[in-house]
């Protein structure tokens, strides 16, 4: 097991990178409160330049070496799921917002950054590969002309029309800035060494998650 502080955004970018959700997860179910609570956290590190940082938990995985079809490096994601994922819907909103509003390079740059590996093959494109209920959903909402409609209500399209919602021109640069400042522990697990479902349930039922306002920690410059 290895741990170090990381920072999301450079997690995401990781090139030729899937972070895979498990069939053993829960599904995504993070409310509006929690959206709401993320995004809050967001806005004033991104407007604050004396903030440097800001610890919104860990992420678990299991780094092993397992490659796809397409050669991309597959994280399984055991723990932070639901950051992940809403993080992912974030900056999809960014991305949506930022073709609405004609920042042609800019939409670009966060599609091919932190949405997808550009190389990979069409079913693999994206860097997020989330249980089978939510695949419909997040090719829905990747799409700006949102040309297939995922059927039934979903967590996840609720929450993307949340960030769609409150992300605006005057917000934009912000709240792509704070998302630079967000720190999380990132826990590489060895298959072999660690078990991570075993690992996935000891998290899950000795109360080791935390409550978001356990996370909130910020970090000033010197």
């Amino acid at each position: 097991m290895k741990a170090a502080e990381t920072r999301v955004d450079r997690f995401l970018a990781s090139s030729e990178t899937a972070f895979a959700i498990p069939v053993y997860q829960r599904n995504y179910d993070w409310t509006r409160v929690q959206c709401q609570q993320l995004f809050n956290d967001i806005l004033p590190v991104g407007a604050d330049e004396g903030l440097s940082g800001h610890f919104i938990g860990s992420i678990v995985y299991v780094h092993d070496d397992v490659y796809t079809v397409s050669g991309l490096r597959e994280l399984t994601i055991i723990d932070g799921q639901q950051r992940l994922t809403t993080l992912t819907l974030i900056f999809i909103a960014l991305y949506r917002h930022a073709i609405a509003a004609g920042r042609e390079q800019q939409a670009q740059r966060i599609y091919k950054t932190f949405l997808i590996n550009e190389f990979a093959e069409d079913a693999e494109k994206l860097k997020l590969k989330p249980t089978d209920n939510n695949k419909v959903a997040l090719a829905q909402i990747m799409d700006p002309n949102e040309a297939v409609k995922v059927s039934g209500y979903s967590r996840l399209v609720e929450n993307f029309r949340f960030f769609e919602s409150h992300i605006d021109e005057a917000n934009f640069d912000i709240v792509q800035k704070g998302l630079t400042k967000l720190i999380f522990v990132d826990i590489a697990l060895e298959r072999g060494k660690d078990n991570p479902q075993r690992i996935f349930e000891s998290l899950n039922s000795t109360g080791l998650e935390l409550s978001q306002a356990d996370l909130i920690r910020r970090v000033r410059t010197h």
